[in-house]
């Protein structure tokens, strides 16, 4: 009886849930660690070619770009002071100075147009008109000569303009960076309302 009972005991091991499982036997253990060192060094390596491959792209970008060695012109055994000078400019070299440039081409103008005094005569008789003067200026800039263009219909408006106009200063001409003689046209307004 005893014998045919035995398989039956070992063959039916009942399930006690105290009892845990035992831990894996260390040589397992190690098992797993080996598995899951090839990945890390993968990832390790990868990582290290990245880190390079960054610090080269970042070095070629500051650098500069170095130019070819400057060929020796003439005997290359000779002294250097006997050598040919190089034909490059220096960098160090200060610009060639430039002409001062000439003013451009322009006709007579005033420099100041003070207000001309209305006549007493033409304000009581109510004259307002406009009128042209013609002005020779000389290169110094005077006027040497007033005429009238166009005139305003009154004698007092026109000769009072003329008379101002003759004192006037004015910038001369200038033609090829010079002052010249010239002429200009003055229009002159004369109204007996006050500019708002």
């Amino acid at each position: 009886m005893g014998a045919s009972s035995l398989p039956f005991t070992i063959g039916c091991a009942m399930y006690d849930p105290a009892q845990r499982p035992a831990d894996p036997p260390p040589h397992d253990r190690d098992r797993r660690r080996k598995r899951s060192s090839p990945l890390l060094w993968i990832l390790l390596l990868a990582l290290l070619v990245l880190i390079g491959w960054y610090a080269l792209t970042q070095r070629s970008a500051r650098e500069t770009v170095e130019l070819p060695p400057t060929p020796i012109i003439g005997d290359p055994d000779a002294p250097v002071a006997e050598r040919e000078p190089e034909s490059r400019p220096t960098r160090s070299a200060p610009a060639p100075a430039r002409p001062p440039a000439q003013p451009a081409d322009r006709a007579a103008r005033p420099t100041a147009q003070p207000e001309i005094p209305y006549p007493p005569a033409a304000a009581r008789n109510r004259e307002e008109g406009s009128l042209t003067l013609l002005v020779q200026v000389d290169a110094d800039g005077n006027a040497t000569d007033v005429s009238i263009a166009e005139r305003s219909g009154s004698r007092d408006l026109d000769r009072a303009a003329q008379q101002a106009v003759r004192s006037w200063k004015f910038e001369p001409a200038i033609k090829g960076g010079k002052p010249i003689a010239s002429e200009v046209r003055v229009p002159i307004d004369f109204s007996l309302q006050q500019p708002r």
